[in-house]
This record gives C-alpha cells, structure tokens and sequence, in this order.
C-alpha cells in the first residue's frame, strides 16, 4: 500500500484512550490495545463469557456519533432479558464512552428519524419486535410495553440485524425475518420488510405494515442454498424498494439475494431465476447504502478473499472489504481495509457504517489479539471498534492492507479429502509425537488405532480442518471429552481413548459419525488440543503437498 494512501485509510493500530469507556462493576481485565485496528469503543474478553454483537452506528443531528452493540455468550443465557449498550463520541470518533444500557434489546438498529434517535430490534434472540426513542441522543430511551409505547408485533418470532432503516416515497423501511418456517437455522427464517409512514408515530404498532413473508427453497442453487437472512432496504436505480439478504451456502462464490417490494409494504415476490446474485461477502451480514454524491452503491463486507477450507464461506471473516456496484447486481471489490491471515480466531465483521462527507464512519464486530488469550473465535468477538476510511471514493486495490498468504494443505484418502491450514498428516504410534509445536508423545494408544493417520496440530495454535467424503463413510476424531461434549453433540463415542504427556496427562477420546458421499463438515477446534481427524491404515494420506493459496 503506497504510504500517503495508508495514512488516508486511517485505519492505523490505535490506543485505547484512558477514560473513554464508562466505568462499570465488575472491572474488566486491562487489555493490551496497541494490536487492534481502529479505536476501540468497547472490549469484552473471553474469560467473561460475554461476546460483542450486532454493532450499530448513527449520526446524530448535532454532530455527534453513536454506537451501540448487544451481548452473548454463555453468560447472557441465564438473563430474562438481553443487553444493549449504547456509546457516545463528540470528537469524530477518537474517543468514546458509554452512555447506556438497554435491557431488553437485541440484534438492533441505531437511526436517526426526524431529529430524535430510535433503535429498532428484538426483545430477545427470536423475539417480538420492538422499537424505542431517545429524545437526547441515547442517554435515556422510551420502553416498549404495549401497542403504542413500541411493541410491534406480538406472538410471532422475529430475527434481524443492525441493518438500514430508509426513507423513499414517503415511508420509512427496515428489512427483517421472522423464524416462523419449518426446522431449524437457515431453513426457518423468512424473509418480510417492515414500512410505515414517514410522518406516523412509530412507538406505534398501528403504523407498521409488513410484508407477507417468504420462505426459502433448500432445492435452489443446486440444493446449496442454506437460507437467507438479514436484509438490506434498498432503494434500486429505477425508483423500486428491494430488499438484498445474506445468503447461507457452502461453495463459493458468495451469493446474495434481491426480493421485490411493492409500493405500498404490504407484499414481496422472489424469483428464484434471476434473484441470486455474485457478492463478494454475501455469506455473512453486510450493509449497502447508496452513494449521496449518486453514481453508486457501496457495501462493507467481511469477504471469503481465501476461502481455503471448502463450504465455509459464512465462517471465514478475517478480511473486510469495500466493495462497489452500480446496479445492485454486478458487484466489484475496490480495496481491502483489513485483514488478518487467521480466520479462526480474528474477525471484522457484521459492520455498520455511514458516510459522512468524504469518509465513511464505521463500527465493527472485532475478534482480534487483547493481551489476555484474544477471542473465543473469531465469530465470537472481543472488541467493538471504530474505523474512519478517509476519502472512500478513490481507494483502489492498490491501497489495500497487506494479504498475506495462507499455505493451503489438501489430503485425499480413499473416503475423504482433508482442507485447510495449520495441520499436516502425521502417523498415531505409541509414542509418537502428539502435537508439531510441543515434545509431548501419545500414550495408551488403542491397538486397534496404531499406525492410522491423523491431523497433526501445534497445541493451542489456531487450525481449520474440513472433510469431504467423497463416498458414504465413517468419520472419526479424537479431542478431549470436556471439548466433545461442548463441540459434538451428534458425534458417538466409541469407548476408546489415549492420553498426551503433559503434566496432567490429558486424556483423549475418539468420536465417530457417518458421512454419506459428497457432504462436506467443518471439524470444530476451539481448545487447545482441537479436534483432529484419524484415517484408518489403508487409507492413509501421501506426504503433505502444500497447495499455493
């Protein structure tokens, strides 16, 4: 990247500002900020069990800037209710502190509407649809108890994200899904846009119209299409409101989805023919506004810009990019903001943006290094962070961040072809060494066991593995049986197990389960062993040949 243009991006490492984050009990951990890119708004470390979500922007009529994120994790499942916080910045962004906390709001939306502020959601994951209003910025909100005071619909479950509210021809529209479809994620969701008068009170339920929703086809796509969720609102070149989805696949290309809206709000037609199109990080959530200055479309996208582990494009979020479109279907990635070569533990995800002036302003769901084990994974983020990409309209790729290569491995067995990085195929002995980085050997190997191959990992060092079977087959795995019964629930446990010396001797146990000829998983890591693949002898693997990324 030539240097004058990186300074433009301004999305230089930045150090967490003393003060600018409300004090709170409990105290958090001090993280160590000199590794996270942009300005860090909020930080929650992974050994609070709380992880950062659904990040949202807005620009408030003095000037000022909001943001707010909800939370997850293990320790927001005993709540009733779920969390939002909402944050302040009177600077343009450089520093930040909390001015909120919404009980009862998620996967939410900060707009701004006729002067005052509101923020559109959920109650809770799947949950009725509600609304709220601030009359100074943020600091205090209405709360939704019935009809006419933001709760919009009653009795239907509802999923969203923070996604763009519109203003076109006199009515206010927010895409959202309800999960009132048969089975499970993905399949259930439907796809529904909500309006109401621009002029109308919309603490009210009377003022919302929503569309009659559409379902998914797991048949389109060529049986490839795992659902579609959290739309865009979108006003299209020839005056039409559309709404343009994420779409859930395991193959890239990445794909999006344009459902047609009529004027009025009340119905909306797909046609599966002509409706899916090429986005360059359509598989996970993204924002499209169109360009104040005209001409185009932009987007902020987390893309699969090296998807080496095949049918995971939704799970590969360790590049963000910026990408344009003039007509809402041919879509072009013009410059690579930030990347990491990790994409198990580091994520730039789920933002939100909005111009301002020349610049974008941002806030991003980040999953990046704290000084205190980094994040979960990289879905589950550590940091909600603030970028500004200075003068937008002219970065090329030749501004781009450094991409670095990540060597990509493949291993063909009778059964299974083995994708992805930070392995390489190994023989299971007694004795053996167990993991690359560490002179641990394997002991109390199976008898039954000896002599297969098997993924061979660094300890605690992040991995990504996926199968491929390409005939109806038996897969088995070994990792710990406290990480078993958190990562494979569906998996069965064979009875036989191994052990690693270290210290404590930590015992491994080996899980199996079917795989009929063409499906694709992703092999779950997440500890510190991870989860490693084991080939019966006979079917043993060639030496490892890097493939080039």
């Amino acid at each position: 990247m030539k240097p004058t243009r990186h300074r433009r991006l301004l999305l230089s490492l930045a150090p967490l500002l003393a003060g600018t984050l409300a004090a709170s009990p409990p105290a958090k951990p001090a993280a160590d900020p000199a590794k996270v890119p942009g300005i860090v708004i909020d930080h929650l470390p992974a050994s609070s069990g709380l992880y950062v979500g659904s990040p949202s922007i807005a620009i408030l009529p003095d000037g000022a800037y909001v943001a707010s994120h909800d939370h997850f994790g293990p320790q927001m499942k005993e709540r009733r209710d779920r969390l939002t916080s909402v944050f302040r910045s009177r600077d343009r962004g450089r520093t930040w502190e909390k001015i909120a906390d919404l009980d009862g709001q998620f996967w939410s939306t900060l707009f701004v509407h006729r002067g005052a502020l509101y923020i559109v959601g959920v109650h809770v994951p799947g949950g009725q649809a509600i609304i709220r209003r601030s009359a100074d910025g943020g600091a205090t909100w209405t709360r939704p108890t019935d009809g006419t005071t933001g709760l919009l619909r009653e009795n239907i479950r509802h999923h969203c994200a923070p996604v763009p509210v519109v203003v076109h021809n006199g009515r206010i529209w927010r895409a959202m899904e309800d999960l009132m479809g048969p089975g499970g994620w993905g399949t259930h969701f439907r796809a529904l846009m909500m309006s109401a008068p621009e002029d109308a009170d919309l603490l009210k339920a009377a003022s919302w119209t929503f569309t009659e929703p559409i379902g998914g086809n797991p048949a389109w796509l060529d049986g490839g299409f795992g659902g579609w969720l959290e739309g865009n609102a979108v006003v299209a070149p020839d005056g039409r409101i559309v709404n343009i989805l994420r779409v859930a696949t395991r193959t890239c290309p990445e794909k999006a989805a344009i459902i047609d809206v009529t004027a009025d709000g009340k119905s909306a037609q797909f046609d599966p023919a002509r409706g899916f199109i090429d986005f360059p990080g359509g598989a996970k959530k993204f924002t499209i506004r169109p360009d104040p200055k005209g001409g185009l479309y932009w987007s902020l996208a987390s893309i699969a810009h090296s998807p080496f582990v095949p049918g995971t494009p939704g799970g590969i979020r360790n590049t963000l990019a910026l990408t344009c479109s003039s007509n809402l279907v041919d879509w072009t990635v013009r410059c690579i903001l930030l990347h990491h070569p990790d994409t198990v533990r580091h994520g730039f995800q789920y933002v939100d943006w909005q111009f301002d002036g020349d610049d974008m302003i941002a806030a991003c769901r980040t999953g990046f290094d704290d000084g205190l084990g980094g994040a979960h994974n990289a879905h589950d983020a550590n940091f909600l962070t603030f970028h500004r990409i200075a003068n937008f309209r002219t970065l090329t790729l030749a501004d781009s961040a450094a991409v670095m290569p990540v060597p990509i491995s493949r291993h063909e067995t009778g059964d299974l072809m083995i994708t992805g990085a930070g392995f390489e195929i190994a023989r299971l002995d007694e004795g053996a060494t167990a993991f690359s980085n560490r002179a641990y050997i394997w002991n109390g190997v199976p008898e039954d066991f000896q002599g297969w191959s098997y993924t061979r990992t660094g300890g605690g060092e992040p991995a990504a593995i996926g199968v491929r079977a390409t005939r109806d087959t038996t897969l088995h795995v070994a990792t710990t049986p406290a990480h078993a019964r958190k990562a494979l629930p569906a998996w069965r446990p064979t009875g036989t197990a191994f052990a690693y010396t270290d210290r404590g001797m930590t015992g491994m146990a080996i899980f199996t389960r079917p795989l009929r000829g063409g499906q694709e998983i992703m092999i779950p890591q997440g500890n510190w062993t991870g989860t490693l693949v084991l080939v019966p002898t006979g079917q043993t693997p060639p030496d490892p040949k890097p493939t080039p990324p």
